[in-house]
């Protein structure tokens, strides 16, 4: 049995750490990162 303020807490920061819910830990919203020894194109 677990207290429904508990559960409330521990699925918001469920939802927190899910990209789905918070964009910004979303891989599609960060900048692209370059790979070690490709030549940088202008």
């Amino acid at each position: 049995m677990y207290r429904i303020q508990t559960l409330d807490e521990w699925i918001r920061e469920q939802e927190q750490a899910d990209s789905r819910s918070n964009t910004s830990l979303s891989p599609v919203n960060s900048v692209p990162q370059r790979r070690a020894g490709y030549p940088v194109t202008t």
